[in-house]
């Protein structure tokens, strides 16, 4: 997953979860969530304590788009 958020990140380190999704499906094709328990990605990045998490609202607000980063620290596997 760091390789995943690394490869799609902005400049402050930054990703979009779908554009993370994307790279992962690209990387590994057979990956899929649920089969660790999680029916979405983000509950997996969320879970595994390995990236802070920003939802942040769109266009009008009726929307929300979430957006991972690296925690500042943690070690890169």
């Amino acid at each position: 997953m760091r390789d995943a958020v690394e490869a799609s990140s902005d400049d402050a380190g930054w990703s979009f979860l779908g554009m993370v999704g994307n790279s992962i499906a690209k990387q590994a094709p057979d990956f899929d969530s649920r089969n660790d328990g999680y029916p979405k990605l983000s509950g997996l990045i969320a879970a595994s304590g390995l990236f802070e998490i920003e939802k942040r609202k769109t266009g009008d607000g009726s929307t929300t788009s979430i957006y991972v980063r690296s925690k500042s620290g943690a070690s890169k596997s």
